[in-house]
Formats: structure tokens, C-alpha cells, sequence
């Protein structure tokens, strides 16, 4: 046999091997994924005894070294792929991280302890349990992508997401260090599907039903449903992944609204990165104002600032003081409610638009500098940065906003407004046009409002924020389209035309289908409710489905007094009024195969 047969015989066989050894290299990482997560579970949501703590103690140099086992060889058998990672560099700082916690508990403890004292804080538990979490999070996204390459359709893949999380998450909820008190595991699931949906209705006290270890889950909670679960799984995925295959390129285009494949990960990056950056503004803005205010240390502000504006930015409405915002200690503190509405603004107005003006700032910026500078002279417009997408959204957010304003201090200028000052007048009513459309904060109790005012928060909830937000609702411009279009119908005007653009047919057809599917659960669910909770007025049940469809978390204090049916009901609204009702209803059909043919057409009376 010559060298040539024995190097292509070679081939042949470490082609197969790296098969086998890839399938045990990720089988030992999810090993050592799944048992992080089973130590982290323990050590912080259960009392510890001493002999749990010298198990825990034991079990994380463990788990440590099967992650670098499965790491080492994952980089051995797929060295071409992980060299075309996005974040390589992060990857092997965190693999040499790795290696430097495991030298200080395993190769080199004693070298290190005597030789190196000042490393002794890569052996500190603390240290170890974040290390783990950041390597079961990577590594468990990475392979929940995989599951993008199937042929599973995109939008149960996104329902499926969803009801992953809320499940996990009612099981944290449900530990003993995540209470004050022990609660139904169907409360623990209203409360989990209420934060990932963000949508703010609570059978149980948020503020004392759960201690801080519970309000960290239920903030992750917020975020993770806030941004999308697809989206943190894009991101840890596609950081530390070689390549994605066309299919999980195409459903992550369709989940981000995206008009070509490429530059994906720049899309996701961003999202993250204005996220946390509004969010840490509004933090700092929420802590400089009830600093004073507040009782507890430093620690207890910051986390009520940085809770506060996750929930605020993510239009979730859950609040960490009993009584929601109308709690006396904040309930007259103006600017902190300015901020609130602020950021539920902000988060409302959805991604797309928020990048658009970043873009047009950028631009204007840059000439103006060039023109300063006298490198033009002047000004260079770049086409269609403001898109008719953006247009429509502003304009009728900035509408509604306005006509909110003014008829919530008409309707409740004697009522709710009565004793306040004018700046308090001034900004509750616009807190009050704003919370509405799907943020859920309270200022004042919703039965002491006047019927004029309960109507319009109704149209409110039912309308909306804007798509690719966090919040819910029919949405602004599936309004804006289906008005156009009727418009144009009583004017007999054959195209839907807004600012020189024609509407596409698909975008009109769609957003028919979801007032009619949003429509009728809304009345299937009320009229479900009104058999299981007999002694509640019809008004109440419909506006707590409005109100869970919509995401919108306001209720006529009803939602505790829930039967347990009762509850289900309104889970599974609220599921539902999140992924949006057209796409939980498309998960479920089969798609249609397009034929290459078509009927006669026949007028049917209207």
C-alpha cells in the first residue's frame, strides 16, 4: 500500500472519528450544562446544611473539569469551524479562564496558594458559580440553535420558546429561597407567565410574596421576555458558533424583520447593546431621583433602580412595592413617574424605529462635522433613512400620546387629578395615555376611575404599542393600515397609498387577520371566564382579557380572586396576546402550497 492510499485511508478514518468524538464532546458539555444549572438551582434556592454545602463544595471542580474535557476536545476535533467564531478571542479568554480556576483547585493548588496569594479569588465559590453559569449559558444556547437547523416551523419554534421559559421559570419560582412564604405552583406559573409575557397582572403580591433571590428571577424573567428568548439564544449562539446553517439564517431574518440574511449578528448585537444602554440611562435617572425617598442601603436602591427600569422599558409593569406605583412613598414623586413613561416609550416604540433615528443622528453628526470642518459644504441627505415603517409608527404614537394626555386630565381633572399640583396633573395624564398600550404601571386604583376614562384605557390596551417592541396589542400599525384601507374602500380607491408608497396586499391581508383572530379570542376568552368566575360583572372579565391579550397588565383588582381554571385562562391569553394572535394561530396550520392556477372571481353582497 502506498503513502497516497494510506493518507486517503487516514482521511476516511479521523472523518469518522471526529464524528464520534464531536457527538462526545458536546454530549459532556451538556452534561456539565445541565448539572451547573441542577448546582446553581441548589445552592440558591434551598436552605443549605452542612452536608449539602460540602456536596456542593465537591461537585464543582467536577464539573469544571468536564467542561474543559469537552471544551479541549470540542477544539481539537472542530478547529476550522472555531477559528471562524465571531467572539474567538472571548471564547479562548474564557477556555483560559477555565484552566487558570481549575490549576487553583486541581493541578496547581498548592504552586498557587504559596507562589500566587493574590489569585486566590478564582477558588472563591462566588467566582466559580458565575464562571459556570456564563459556560452553561453559552454552551446551551449554542446547541438550542442547532435545533434552528430543523424543520420545526419557525413560529412554534418561537411559541416553544416562550413556553420553555415560563416553565423554567415557575419552577425557580417555586424554590424555598425564592419566597417569603410557600406558594401554588399555579401562582408560581401565573407570575413566571406574567413576567416573560411582561404583562403585569399578579394573583400574588409581587413585593411580599417573594424575597430578593425572587425578584432577581422574575428581573432575568422581564429581560429575557422582553428582548425575545431567540434573541439571547441568537446571541450566545452565533458569538461562539463557527458557522449557521441557511435555514436558522432565514428564520432568524423572519423572527428580526430583516430584509437579507446578512449581518444578522450585527442586528442582535445592537438590540442587546440599546437595551442596556437605555436601560442603564434610566436606571441612573430612577436612583438619582428616589435616592432620598426610599428606605434600605445603597444596594437596595440601586436594585430597585435597575428592576424598575427593565420592567419600565420592557412595558412589564411589575413593580417590587406593594400597591404598584400609587405606594405612598413614591406616589407624588413626579419626576420618577416621568422617567417610568419615559421608558415605556422608548420600549414601545420597537427596535426598528429606535436604530432608524440612531442612524439618522449619526448621519446629521457627521455632516455637520465635515461641514465645520469644511471638508463640504453642505448638507448630504442619504435617502429613506426614516422609512414609511417609521413614519407610521411615530406619527401615531405621538397622536396618541397627545389625545391621551389631554383626555385623561379632562376625564380625571375632579377625580383621580383633584388634589394635585399641576405639574402632578400634568405628568399623571400622560402617565396615564402611556402605561395603558401594554406597560401596566399603576398611579391610581383602576375601579376609582370614571367610565369615560376606563373606555379609552380599553382603545389603549386593544391598540398597543409598535411591532419588533417590547410591548403588545393589535399594534399601531396594523390600526394605521386597516384605517387606510377602509378609507380607501369608502372613497373607492382601489390602492392603499400613505406618503407615496402603495401598501403591499400581504401587509393589508395580515393585518385583518389579526383584528379578526385578536377579536375573537378576546370574546372566546371573556365568555370562557364569565363561566368559571360566576359572581364577577361581565366589564371586570373583559377588561382582564383586554388587558392580558393585550400585555397591558392593568386590572380592576380582580386577577387574585381568580379560580384556578380562571387563571389557566388568562395564562394562556397572556401567551398568546406575546407571540401575537396571527402567529399562534400560524404555528398550528399547515402551510399552503402556492398553485400555479386560479378560480373565477364572484362579488359576494356585503
Amino acid at each position: 500500500m502506498n503513502l497516497k492510499n494510506i493518507y486517503f485511508s487516514w482521511l476516511i478514518y479521523w472523518g469518522k472519528m471526529k464524528g464520534l468524538l464531536n457527538g462526545i464532546a458536546e454530549a459532556i458539555i451538556l452534561l456539565a450544562s445541565l448539572a451547573s444549572f441542577f448546582v446553581l438551582i441548589y445552592q440558591f434556592g434551598f436552605v443549605q446544611t452542612p452536608d449539602s454545602v460540602h456536596i456542593l463544595e465537591r461537585s464543582r471542580p467536577f464539573i469544571l473539569l468536564a467542561f474543559f474535557t469537552g471544551i479541549t476536545l470540542r477544539y481539537v476535533v472542530r478547529f476550522q469551524e472555531i477559528i471562524q467564531e465571531k467572539m474567538l478571542y472571548l471564547d479562548i479568554s474564557i477556555y483560559f479562564l477555565l484552566f487558570a480556576v481549575l490549576s487553583s483547585k486541581i493541578f496547581f493548588k498548592d504552586a498557587i496558594a504559596h507562589s500566587l496569594p493574590y489569585l486566590s479569588f478564582l477558588s472563591k465559590p462566588l467566582f466559580i458559580y458565575i464562571l459556570l453559569l456564563l459556560l452553561s449559558t453559552i454552551h446551551l444556547s449554542r446547541q438550542a440553535f442547532t435545533l434552528m437547523q430543523t424543520r420545526i416551523k419557525p413560529s412554534l419554534l418561537f411559541l416553544l420558546s416562550f413556553v420553555f421559559v415560563i416553565l423554567v421559570g415557575a419552577g425557580l419560582l417555586s424554590l424555598p429561597n425564592a419566597t417569603t412564604h410557600r406558594i401554588s405552583f399555579i401562582d408560581a406559573l401565573f407570575t413566571s407567565t406574567t413576567s416573560v409575557c411582561v404583562t403585569g397582572l399578579t394573583t400574588v403580591d409581587i413585593a411580599t410574596s417573594f424575597t430578593r433571590i425572587g425578584h432577581i428571577i422574575i428581573m432575568m424573567l422581564i429581560q429575557i421576555g422582553g428582548i425575545g428568548v431567540m434573541t439571547f439564544t441568537s446571541f450566545f449562539a452565533l458569538s461562539f458558533m463557527g458557522k449557521s446553517s441557511f435555514t436558522s439564517k432565514m428564520m432568524l431574518k423572519d423572527m428580526l424583520n430583516e430584509d437579507k440574511t446578512g449581518g444578522l449578528f450585527r442586528v442582535i448585537l445592537n438590540i442587546l447593546f440599546v437595551t442596556l444602554l437605555i436601560e442603564g440611562i434610566g436606571a441612573y435617572l430612577i436612583y438619582i431621583d428616589v435616592q432620598d425617598s426610599l428606605p434600605g442601603s445603597m444596594s437596595d436602591k440601586i436594585f430597585f433602580s435597575v428592576f424598575h427600569a427593565i420592567s419600565a422599558f420592557c412595558n412589564a409593569g411589575i413593580s417590587t412595592l406593594p400597591d404598584n406605583l400609587y405606594n405612598p412613598m413614591i406616589a407624588h414623586k413626579y419626576n420618577f413617574h416621568f422617567w417610568i413613561a419615559l421608558l415605556i416609550v422608548f420600549g414601545g416604540l420597537g427596535f426598528p424605529i429606535v436604530f432608524n433615528y440612531l442612524k439618522l443622528s449619526h448621519h446629521t453628526l457627521k455632516n455637520g462635522v465635515k461641514m465645520l470642518i469644511g471638508r463640504q459644504k453642505h448638507y448630504v441627505h442619504i435617502p429613506r433613512i426614516i422609512n414609511i415603517h417609521t413614519y407610521i409608527v411615530v406619527t401615531t404614537t405621538l397622536f396618541l400620546l397627545l389625545t391621551g394626555t389631554i383626555l385623561y386630565l379632562n376625564f380625571e381633572f375632579d377625580n383621580s387629578l383633584k388634589d394635585l399640583p399641576w405639574k402632578g396633573k400634568i405628568i399623571e395624564s400622560f402617565f396615564g395615555s402611556v402605561t395603558p398600550r401594554t406597560a401596566g404601571f399603576s398611579i391610581v386604583d383602576i375601579d376609582s376611575m370614571r367610565p369615560p376614562t376606563l373606555i379609552m384605557t380599553i382603545l389603549f390596551m386593544v391598540i398597543g404599542a409598535a411591532p419588533m417592541s417590547t410591548g403588545g396589542g393589535l399594534k399601531v400599525t396594523t390600526l394605521f393600515v386597516a384605517l387606510a384601507t377602509a378609507f380607501s374602500v369608502a372613497r373607492g380607491k382601489e390602492k392603499v397609498e400613505v406618503r407615496k408608497r402603495e401598501i403591499s396586499s400581504q401587509t393589508i391581508r395580515r393585518a385583518f387577520a389579526t383584528i379578526i383572530f385578536y377579536l375573537a379570542w378576546m370574546s372566546i376568552a371573556t365568555w370562557i371566564l364569565s363561566c368559571t368566575e360566576h359572581e364577577t360583572h361581565l366589564f371586570t372579565l373583559f377588561f382582564e382579557i383586554c388587558s392580558a391579550l393585550s400585555t397591558a397588565g392593568l386590572s380592576m383588582d380582580f386577577t387574585p380572586s381568580l379560580t384556578p381554571f380562571g387563571k389557566i385562562i388568562v395564562i394562556c391569553t397572556m401567551l398568546i396576546g406575546r407571540i401575537g394572535v396571527l402567529a399562534f394561530v400560524v404555528s398550528f396550520c399547515k402551510e399552503y402550497t402556492k398553485k400555479n392556477y386560479t378560480y373565477p372571481q364572484e362579488n359576494i353582497l356585503m
